[in-house]
């Protein structure tokens, strides 16, 4: 509830209590059973004045003007007033008390209130899962995810075969470190790929980072390539292989995170030119952001994100 319409229920309420107590004192003395009657008629009216208010919205500000709320107070007010006086004077003027009720109902009437108003807000909401997204891109270089995931598998393999006993410690850690170096080839095979596919496609020629990526991995990929050599020649001690492979790693976790930033980017720009286009106020991720939502009113916007990434990398 805003603090506009907070006000003006607090105002209310004391005046209706005001006026409840009063007129339960008159009818309580059981002496005119027509003033009982006619104070009746004006206790309802107010009810019926409370029932009006309550339905207003919570966003006040959709109302005609501030000036017809600031009039709605001040008649409140008065109300107040009048019923305290009348209490005091044992000589209620009914008429006059009826009248202040009648215009009070009228500006009630008179302030617009939007039929949209319901829910208090007018704001198109939507929200995006950016991790689901995401997939759009690891899809797109399915084949060198794959490799990446055999050479995992294969690692498995062998360290079961230690395990049993079919090879020997010496034998496994030097095939070992070989698959190691394998499979970071193969996740720095991953990126240049993606990098590659987004270079080629219309949808991302804005995006000045992707040819410097690109010069960032291929050597990489060539100095890692030259150990693979001398491991499997077994000219490369176990200290080299392990200090050059660390590096190689810290290499790639640091380009992997650059490539993971433009994509999110990218996702984040489409989204925003989506949002725009179909007249949305406020767009979320949903990672870590929403923990509720209402489907009837909160759009899933991430099909349509993905669609539009889909037809950018196909571009």
């Amino acid at each position: 509830m805003s603090n506009t319409k907070l006000i003006i229920t607090v105002i209310l309420s004391l005046a209706l209590g005001f006026a409840g107590g009063y007129i339960g004192q008159m009818i309580g003395g059981g002496s005119d059973s027509d003033l009982s009657d006619r104070v009746d008629a004006v206790s309802s009216k107010v009810n019926d004045l409370e029932s009006q208010v309550s339905k207003m919205p919570s966003d006040f500000s959709s109302f005609a003007t501030v000036g017809a709320v600031d009039e709605l107070k001040t008649s409140i007010g008065d109300l107040q007033d009048k019923v305290q006086e009348s209490g005091e004077t044992a000589n209620t003027d009914l008429s006059g008390l009826r009248k202040q009720v009648q215009d009070l109902e009228s500006q009630v009437k008179n302030i617009d209130v939007p039929e949209s108003s319901g829910g208090g807000t007018d704001l198109k909401v939507g929200y995006v899962n950016a991790t689901n997204a995401f997939n759009v891109f690891t899809n797109a270089v399915k084949e060198e995810r794959e490799s990446a995931q055999a050479k995992q598998q294969e690692l498995v393999n062998l360290r079961e075969k230690a395990i049993q006993g079919e090879i020997s410690e010496e034998e496994f850690q030097k095939q070992s470190d070989i698959l190691q170096a394998e499979q970071l080839k193969a996740q720095l095979e991953i990126d240049l790929a993606m990098v590659e596919k987004m270079m080629n496609s219309k949808g991302f020629e804005s995006i000045a980072d992707l040819k410097q990526l690109k010069q960032q991995v291929e050597p990489i990929i060539t100095e890692l390539n030259n150990t693979l050599s001398n491991m499997r020649q077994g000219s490369a001690t176990p200290e080299e292989v392990s200090q050059t492979l660390s590096q190689i790693n810290s290499q790639y976790q640091q380009l992997d995170d650059l490539l993971t930033r433009v994509i999110e980017t990218k996702i984040f720009q489409i989204t925003n030119v989506q949002a725009q286009d179909k007249g949305y106020d406020l767009v979320f991720r949903q990672e870590n952001v929403i923990l509720y939502r209402n489907g009837d009113r909160i759009d899933d916007l991430t099909d349509a994100t993905k669609e539009a990434l889909r037809n950018e990398l196909s571009s």
